[in-house]
């Protein structure tokens, strides 16, 4: 539910601006929106980072249907801070879009478009593990 939401956020906003003929100045404070949530998750996968309660591990372990093993367990916890990185990065590029006059590429953004930054980061990540981290 929670990403069919994230996903329609976006699109609604902007359909409703654009057909209640709404001053789009006020689109700004919507705009704020995914950024402060992108900001909310950065925060807590650098909060589970230094309190030794791998966000990133929880979600794996959510992910998968059998037991993390603990050389897994250790590699996981170890990449929770690349994982701050790639938060970081979808941040700023929020942060871009909000400056940007162009609205539908917000739209696009903030519906669609971030998901593409988490996919290169676990994409980076499997890279890493498979090429360098096993050897």
């Amino acid at each position: 539910m929670r990403v069919i939401f994230s996903m329609l956020y976006a699109p609604a906003i902007y359909f409703a601006f654009i057909y209640f003929d709404i001053n789009m100045n006020i689109l700004l404070t919507f705009k704020l929106f995914p950024l402060f949530m992108s900001f909310l998750v950065t925060g807590l996968i650098l909060k589970s980072y230094y309190s030794n309660n791998s966000m990133v591990l929880q979600f794996a372990n959510k992910l998968r249907k059998f037991n993390i093993n603990i050389g897994d367990d250790e590699y996981i916890k170890k990449s929770t801070l690349f994982w701050v990185g790639v938060s970081s990065v979808n941040v700023l590029v929020h942060i871009y879009m909000y400056f940007q006059s162009n609205t539908e590429l917000w739209v696009f953004y903030a519906s669609i478009g971030w998901y593409s930054v988490f996919i290169a980061g676990g994409v980076l990540q499997l890279f890493h593990r498979h090429f360098i981290y096993s050897k």
